[in-house]
Formats: C-alpha cells, structure tokens, sequence
C-alpha cells in the first residue's frame, strides 16, 4: 500500500477566528478529518469499523504544538503516521504543513483507545492499525 499522502485543506472563513487566523480547536478538526482519510487510505474505513464491528477510536490525549499561525486562503496539508500500538492504546502523529514554503504550522499526538460500542469498554486494537505501525513506524506491537 501506498503511504498516506496526506489531506490538503483550504483555509476558509468559518476557520478562522476574531485575530484573523486558524482557531485553535479548528486545527484539531482538521486533523480529524485527516485521521478518517488516514484509516480509509490504510483499509480500515471508521465507518466500516462502527458498523461491521461496532468498535471505534476515542481520542484520549492530545498533545498539540501551534508552531505558525495560518490564516484565510492559506492552503494546508494534514499528515497523520501511526507511532505506537498496545493493546487497547494507539498513538497517532499529526503534521499540519504549509506546502508552499514547506513549513510545518502545527504538530500533534493523539492517543486513543479503542472502544467496543456495545458495552462501552475498550477493546483490542484492530490488526490492520497494529500491522500500520509494524510497517514503517516505531512503536511496540
């Protein structure tokens, strides 16, 4: 399979807050976005987890750095690279570019876990996540 190339995503106005750049909370949106391509792009479409499986990802921890402010029009690319595995834990590295000048504006690190939709606990993580960071990315599997 071929690595995720990531999400582009236009600034718009509804992304931007009164200081006239990205809002904080609007760069976690976006990364969201990002994490439903990532799974899609790696075969394992949340969607497809949520319906067959009735398992789905819920984000723990996010360990975000705003590194350079973004505002309206500018185009961005959203990265996401899987770091780490557990059972139960997954890790999820985040990069938010500006393709133009090659910056990165904004990185982050989820953690989630995987949760059973049926009982509300979690559950073990899906093969095809603990295979993603066994094929390229360090973590324990």
């Amino acid at each position: 399979m071929t690595e995720f190339p990531g999400l582009p995503v236009t600034v718009r106005s509804t992304h931007v807050d009164m200081f006239g750049h990205v809002s904080h909370l609007t760069y976690l949106a976006f990364m969201e976005w990002a994490r439903f391509a990532w799974a899609e792009h790696v075969g394992m479409p949340i969607p497809q987890l949520i319906a067959e499986q009735r398992m789905g990802p819920a984000v723990l921890k996010a360990d975000i750095r705003y590194q350079r402010e973004c505002r309206l029009g500018d185009q961005l690319l959203v990265t996401v690279a899987p770091t780490s595995a557990r059972r139960v834990l997954g890790t999820l590295h985040h990069d938010v570019i500006r393709p133009a000048t090659d910056e990165i504006v904004c990185q982050a690190d989820m953690s989630f876990v995987m949760m059973d939709l049926d009982t509300r606990r979690p559950c073990r993580l899906p093969e095809a996540f603990r295979y993603q960071v066994g094929s390229g990315s360090s973590g324990d599997s």
